[in-house]
């Protein structure tokens, strides 16, 4: 994630000045109005899943303790955070063209919005990364590896809390307190989509590889195994009862992976052979990069239902609902129809 968006700021900031935020934003992606109505469109829906399945995951304890849920619900939180403190500040300004926000920008307002930009897209791909791994521990290796709560707290709960831990703790320091001094372009989207550590080398290359390509590499690497694995595994015991669950927890982090691979590792890619070869892709290679910034913003978009048509549980919890409401409306209008009789038979022995 931290991939997909760097390459296409870096691209922004390093165009020449003459050149006006809309001018360079039309050279790179949709027009305006196209990214206003498609981020709307997708937004309403995706934050009211977002809502529905947190809270469903929070209140539900056998959903909350479920190991396997976890790096869902983190997932979740930081779509959450994205879907109402990042993508309101890229629709209000493609509502206005797409230059640039509707209100005033503050050197505030600009930290926010990189930390967010740049912050919780890089936490996404690392907690994909781990997710990826640790499914296949969860799958295979449950009973020798989680066993017992000392084993579940170093292998399950500690890699978490390390990962939490770090990303938060190395993008505070490089948007808010950097070796460097943050220049703010306040007319331009994003605030000029460049925090300077971007140009200090060692914490750039920091996050542009280890959070981002390798990241991306090894998200690739375990879900591929972890499906031939998956499919090997049925083909030898023949039972489908005693593997549904580890193929409903494999299918569960495999979809996800699938939604975000599908843009993040051919970028990935991508970038790894231009740094071969400078010459290779050229133009096209720019040009694309630009168009995969846009449409990462739907992986965003649509983790939430990929992750709702994984919960069988919540999907009944629906039908129950559902049923119920239908069941309640059928006397309720019954007994307003007896009533209104009622009344007209009043009526008429007043009369």
């Amino acid at each position: 994630m931290t991939v997909a968006r760097s390459v296409t700021k870096s691209i922004i900031s390093n165009e020449s000045d003459a050149q006006t935020g809309d001018e360079v934003l039309d050279q790179l992606v949709p027009p305006s109005a196209v990214q206003f109505w498609t981020f709307l469109i997708f937004e309403i829906p995706s934050l009211a899943c977002t809502i529905f399945l947190l809270y469903h995951f929070i209140t539900t304890e056998k959903l909350r303790n479920a190991l396997h849920n976890h790096i869902v619900i983190i997932l979740l939180v930081i779509v959450l955070c994205i879907e109402i403190l990042d993508d309101p500040l890229y629709i209000d300004a493609y509502r206005f063209g797409g230059g640039k926000n509707s209100f005033t920008m503050t050197p505030g307002i600009c930290l926010m919005w990189w930390f967010i930009d740049y912050g919780f897209y890089g936490a996404m791909s690392v907690f994909l990364a781990w997710g990826s791994f640790e499914r296949h521990i969860l799958v295979f290796h449950h009973h020798q590896l989680l066993r017992t709560r000392k084993h579940r707290f170093f292998v399950h709960y500690l890699p978490l809390i390390i990962i939490i831990t770090y990303t938060l703790v190395f993008y505070i320091v490089v948007i808010f307190f950097p070796p460097c001094e943050n220049t703010f372009q306040l007319q331009w989207l994003g605030c000029g989509f460049s925090p300077c550590y971007g140009a200090v080398w060692y914490l750039n290359v920091w996050d542009y590889l280890g959070n981002g390509i390798v990241c991306a590499f090894i998200e690739a690497i375990c879900s591929v195994t972890l499906l031939v694995r998956v499919v090997s595994k049925k083909r030898r015991l023949h039972r489908p009862m005693h593997w549904r669950k580890h193929r409903k927890m494999a299918i569960q982090i495999l979809s996800i992976s699938f939604l975000s691979l599908t843009i993040v590792f051919p970028q990935s890619l991508m970038t790894v052979i231009q740094q071969i070869d400078e010459s290779c892709l050229g133009d096209f290679g720019e040009a694309l990069n630009a168009y995969l910034f846009y449409l990462y913003s739907f992986v965003v978009f649509l983790l939430p239902f990929i992750c709702f048509s994984n919960q069988s549980e919540l999907w009944k919890k629906l039908r129950r609902f559902y049923r119920k409401r239908r069941g309640n409306i059928g006397p309720a209008t019954l007994d307003v129809a007896r009533m209104q009789s009622i009344g007209l038979k009043a009526l008429r022995n007043i009369k």
